[in-house]
This record gives structure tokens, sequence and C-alpha cells, in this order.
């Protein structure tokens, strides 16, 4: 129960003050715990930013587990979509996800192509499906992925340093983007 409450108070703390201001110190005192106690359950800050990257990084996988679109084409267009309302409507659960420096993030390439992401192994799925049935080329699928969510981020990063008038610009440039990605990825002369 102390656990939860620690991790609780350490999502309120990176919500009101961001990453630069979570320190065991402040996380302690939301939690209405000595730092002391507080290390009694995380040994240190880094166990703590894991803690709270995973807990962003299982929300994540509960929505891209709930995408239920059969062609590959259109769950990979209801992904970025969920990518970018979850970074909408839950930033900071989203930031200790994707941006939080966390020593026990998911490293490039071998834990994505070990399938240690559930959400790119899924991703990786739909771009194989759509390489079987002649809509994608024949590029390597890691690639493909890793790409896709590079355009999710960045777009995301560029949204977080306030480089959009506004939510429904980001939107538009976001859908459009994302449209030219996957059409960038059609056999050469074929329309869908």
């Amino acid at each position: 129960m102390t656990k939860d409450r620690i991790l609780s108070a350490a999502k309120a703390v990176l919500e009101s003050v961001g990453f630069e201001g979570l320190t065991i110190r402040r996380v302690a005192q939301q939690a209405g715990l000595s730092p002391m106690a507080l290390y009694r359950h995380f040994k240190n800050k880094d166990e703590l930013i894991n803690a709270l990257m995973q807990d962003g990084i299982s929300a994540w996988e509960a929505i891209v587990r709930g995408i239920r679109s059969q062609d590959p084409v259109e769950w990979l267009e209801a992904l970025t979509e969920a990518y970018l309302d979850f970074a909408l409507t839950q930033p900071h659960r989203f930031d200790a996800a994707f941006f939080l420096p966390a020593p026990a993030a998911r490293q490039f390439p071998d834990d994505f192509a070990a399938g240690r992401s559930p959400a790119i192994a899924l991703a990786m799925a739909r771009i194989d499906q759509a390489k079987a049935d002649g809509r994608f080329r024949d590029e390597p699928t890691l690639g493909i992925a890793m790409a896709l969510a590079a355009y999710g981020q960045g777009f995301v990063s560029m949204q977080r340093a306030r480089r959009f008038a506004s939510d429904e610009q980001l939107k538009a440039l976001y859908r459009a983007a994302r449209r030219q990605f996957l059409d960038s990825l059609k056999p050469s002369g074929k329309n869908e």
C-alpha cells in the first residue's frame, strides 16, 4: 500500500512540477513520509523513475491492446491517433512512458527486436500483415515501426515546445504527415 502511495505521490509531483522538480524529498513530502521511509520502498531515485516509466508504459500498452481494427493499415492509423490522444489527454503519464530518462527503458534495437515492447510487437505484426497483403513495400519491419514511433514522438516534442498555434493545428499536421508516411510505404505505382 505504501509503495502505491509513493507512486501516486510521484505522479502528482511529476504532474505539478515536471521531471526537473521530481526529487525524493518532494515525493516523500507529497506521500506524507520522510525521505528515509521512502527509501525503504524505492532504493533510489532511478528505481522510482523506472516505476513511473513502467506505469506510463503499462497505460500505453493497455490502450494499444484495445485497438480493434482488423485492417492492418487502419490499425496503424488508429495506433497513431491513440498515441496523440494519450499525449494530449494524459500528458504526464505519456511523458513518464516516453520522455523520462529511466535506466530500465527499452533500448533500440535489441529490446524491440526481441519483442520486449508489446506495443511495438503489435505494430510490427500489422506492418508484416500489410507487407504480406502487398500494401507496403518490403522494407525492414522494425525500421518502419521505429520510424512511425519517432514520427509521433517528434510531433509531441514539438507540441510540448509550443511550436503549434493550437491543438487543432497540431492534429491537422500530424494526420497529414501520418498519411504521407503511410503512403510512402506503398509499392511504387500502387494507389488505394
